[in-house]
């Protein structure tokens, strides 16, 4: 992707996988500023998802996991239940939803599906992760007079920092990714994402692989960094979720 983003038409048909020069690096500041904008709209609706899924989840997780209540197993069967259903099941009456609340062309139109979407798997995980947790570090809290909410915060959410970032990459990377929802619901070209951004950035009378392949790498650079930073936290979740198992 990245030898094919600086080489001409011409130059692909001539040697596809070689780097022969001259090397066109322009194609990425003309690539960067047709896709400025879907960037930005990506970054506002993972961003804000992923925050709304680790806050729902992580507070779900732990009630399930360090509360008893009537119901408890019964209403966590029903929501891991929906693990079943296939999603483009969902897509009609979602969409038929969120045409009722008058959110299309809007990114609250994406962001609250992913939401609502992303929560079933996080809880799980998370659940399995609490109970594992030790009973003694919640009773000493709580005779130093610690309350239900102290004892998530100051105990059992920074012990799961690791596994919540781990959550937090896959929801991150399946919003980024993800392409049929935002071209359902963001008809208008300036508030659409990346994914389907790139897609409408092909101009089928003359397409420019170079531009094209420069603007898929522009696309994958946010996602590569943000593994790069979080790789160590992100092998830490796995390890401990496959221990906690």
């Amino acid at each position: 992707m990245l030898i094919t983003s600086v080489k001409t038409n011409l130059q692909i048909t001539q040697n596809y996988f070689g780097l022969n020069p001259p090397v066109h690096w322009e194609y990425y500041a003309e690539a960067f500023d047709k896709v400025r904008h879907y960037l930005i709209n990506s970054v506002f609706i993972s961003g804000f998802s992923v925050i709304g899924v680790v806050l729902v989840s992580c507070s779900s997780a732990y009630v399930f996991a360090r509360y008893e209540f009537f119901g408890k197993k019964l209403l966590f069967i029903f929501i891991l239940s929906f693990l079943m259903i296939p999603s483009v099941l969902t897509l009609i009456p979602q969409f038929i939803m969120i045409t009722r609340m008058h959110l299309i062309n809007s990114k609250w139109g994406c962001i609250l599906p992913y939401i609502a979407g992303g929560q079933i798997v996080t809880i799980y995980v998370l659940r399995t992760f609490f109970e594992g947790l030790p009973n003694e570090l919640f009773e000493c809290a709580r005779i130093d007079g610690a309350g239900g909410l102290r004892c998530f915060l100051s105990i059992a959410l920074p012990l799961s920092i690791p596994m919540v970032i781990s959550m937090g990459l896959f929801n991150i990377l399946f919003t980024w990714n993800d392409f049929f929802w935002p071209l359902l619901v963001l008809p208008e070209q300036e508030k659409t994402t990346i994914t389907v951004g790139l897609y409408r950035f092909m101009d089928e009378q003359q397409i420019k692989w170079g531009l094209i392949f420069a603007g898929f790498m522009i696309a994958s650079l946010p996602i590569m960094f943000l593994f790069s930073l979080s790789m160590r936290y992100f092998v830490q979740g796995m390890t401990s979720g496959a221990l906690k198992a």
